[in-house]
């Protein structure tokens, strides 16, 4: 039996593992020249120092070496607490920025001593350039991304609390002024005062307006108005709210012997039972010589008068950048998605997480069409769980696009496209048409996406489609979830959605393939449905993403040179396979479109 503690009967330590890697390491420290002295090992983790000879310097560098755990496979830390570099150091822990934070940027079959002889030689000589102007040539030696300061505090700061700000905001010039934080609770199981803020204006102390204001197109409910403070003022290298909260303090009462009533004005204004402290600093968001943009750091005080739960010392919330421009910088091509609309037809397995996806992505408009309610059932394969069970499909999913993906707008409509009645007493008495919502909806929209999986609403939608001059992507997965189809017919196309059903009866475009017996009838449900689980259904949804997000990225994603893409999940003889798509052309067929040519 393995004991506790070992591996394979052997320490979990890798220098007991491996021994010969460690006569190895120290071995490379003495060919450098180098004494290293044993700071710490056990429990897995080694840390040396060492006083590194640099050339150009008379004095060596003390350094710090953690090695990891896991070495060789995983990168060491190296610090070097005596030194304060303005790049490529942490100016709290006071490590170094040796490697880019890329996957695969450690040689783990490297020694740490010639990595850090070989590397910190590089850190040198960028610092070097920068200090001396010589910016092309640090260019080349460094990695040419930013190296902003908010990210070295995330970890002090206090769970699921965040304060959003709109990154694209200019660095107030003033020194100090008054702040409207807009904040609702948020649930979190490591935090009872967890809660959201939104930064929404920034103010002199008399009040008047700085900057735009900034905002979502919807908020939280049960949102509390708070009215901050804040200074201008680069944090100091500490992640200890108290001597934060002090510094800040001490730059306020700094600018109060020029400007007494002002400071009084805004220290007077921030006091309530949630007190919030901003500092703001010039922030390098872009690489380049000048720091061109700007960071926040928020401080937290409760009031023991408010909840004696959560009152304490002071804590440190992180701050986001959470503007539209911010928000899409990861997604270029988002850039003429947020113009566009979209509509859903069905938000079931396959149209929610289609729904979903787009507003993730982007788009601007989104209207969801569907009629039926969320059961607990649906949570094995519907993007979202218990907090929309019982919800109409639509609405739940809208209401979550609203609160989640803030830039995308989420209309929903229930209904039963095609629906119809035997007594005229429940016709509207309105004297409007019943297909007038839809046909307003569809002509408005950039591309409309059928997930029903009802053959007559598909029928029915690519024909007004057609008509209308509309994009039409219809998307399904067979029973069983052996397969399933994602068609497009664009207007000016020659063949459309009744060609394609031509050619599935003439054998000349393949059909996906089906498992008969992937059906059942829920308990408490009157109508059959098809068995399978979102993992293998989202499949259909993200086809169905793509070929739309193409159609509507003004060229900037291909769209795919096919009109039907079909997928196979199961082999003929039920056996999974792959997921495997195939695309099919789709032209006239002669006894639709095709006729008389």
């Amino acid at each position: 039996m393995t004991k506790r503690g070992k591996l394979g009967g052997v320490s979990q330590d890798w220098w007991a593992i491996w021994p010969e890697v460690l006569d190895a390491e120290l071995a490379a420290y003495a060919r450098l020249g180098v004494s290293p002295r044993t700071v710490h090992k056990g429990n897995g983790i080694l840390i040396l120092e060492a006083d590194w000879p640099v050339i150009g310097r008379s004095a060596s560098m003390l350094l710090r070496i953690g090695y990891s755990p896991l070495h060789p496979f995983v990168r060491p830390a190296v610090a070097a607490p005596k030194e304060t570099f303005e790049r490529h150091q942490s100016p709290l822990s006071h490590e170094l920025c040796l490697l880019t934070q890329e996957s695969g940027q450690w040689d783990c079959t490297q020694l740490v001593a010639d990595f850090i002889q070989e590397q910190l030689k590089q850190l040198l000589g960028a610092l070097a350039a920068r200090k001396e102007g010589r910016f092309d040539e640090a260019a080349k030696l460094e990695e040419q991304a930013a190296d902003p300061l908010m990210p070295y505090f995330a970890g002090a700061c206090e769970d699921d609390s965040v304060i959003l700000f709109d990154g694209q905001a200019m660095l107030p010039t003033a020194g100090h002024g008054l702040m409207e934080v807009v904040c609702s609770g948020r649930f979190s199981g490591m935090n009872d005062a967890a809660f959201e803020g939104v930064l929404r204006q920034l103010k002199t102390s008399s009040g008047s307006v700085i900057g735009k204001r900034f905002g979502f197109p919807t908020e939280p409910k049960d949102t509390q108005l708070i009215t901050g403070r804040w200074v201008k003022m680069t944090p100091p290298a500490t992640t200890d709210a108290q001597e934060l909260l002090k510094a800040a303090e001490a730059e306020l009462a700094r600018q109060a012997v020029m400007q007494p009533a002002s400071v009084r004005k805004v220290n007077d204004a921030a006091r309530g039972s949630l007190s919030i402290t901003g500092m703001v600093f010039p922030e390098e968001v872009k690489y380049g010589p000048q720091k061109n943009g700007t960071g926040w750091l928020f401080l937290v005080e409760r009031s023991p008068l408010a909840d004696s739960m959560t009152a304490g010392p002071p804590r440190l919330v992180r701050g986001e950048r959470a503007g539209k421009e911010d928000v899409f910088s990861r997604l270029p091509l988002a850039k003429p998605l947020v113009k566009k609309k979209a509509v859903v037809v069905g938000i079931g397995a396959i149209g929610s997480f289609a729904g979903l996806e787009l507003a993730r992505a982007g788009v601007g408009e989104v209207t969801l069409i569907d009629y039926d309610t969320v059961q607990p059932g649906n949570s094995l394969r519907w993007p979202l769980g218990r907090s929309a069970w019982g919800r109409g499909k639509g609405s739940g999913l809208a209401n979550f696009i609203a609160e989640n993906y803030p830039w995308t707008k989420a209309n929903f409509v229930p209904a039963r496209l095609g629906e119809t009645v035997t007594d005229p007493a429940a016709l509207p008495h309105d004297n409007v048409h019943v297909l007038s919502r839809m046909f307003d909806l569809l002509r408005e929209a950039n591309v409309v996406v059928d997930a029903s999986a009802s053959t007559e609403v598909q029928l029915a939608i690519a024909h007004y489609c057609r008509q209308l001059g509309v994009p039409y992507v219809v998307g399904y997965a067979t029973y069983g979830v052996a397969g399933g189809l994602v068609a497009r017919f664009l207007p000016g196309d020659q063949g459309c959605f009744v060609c394609l059903h031509e050619h599935w009866k003439d054998g000349r475009v393949p059909q996906p393939p089906v498992d008969d017996e992937g059906v059942v009838i829920p308990v408490g449900c009157n109508a059959p449905t098809f068995t399978g689980g979102g993992f293998d259904l989202q499949e259909v949804s993200l086809e169905i993403v793509r070929t739309a997000v193409g159609l509507l990225s003004d060229g900037k994603y291909e769209p795919g040179a096919w009109a039907v893409a079909l997928l196979t999940l199961r082999n003929e003889d039920g056996s999974r396979t792959l997921p495997r798509w195939e695309g099919h052309a789709c032209p006239a067929h002669s006894k639709c479109c095709g006729a008389g040519r």
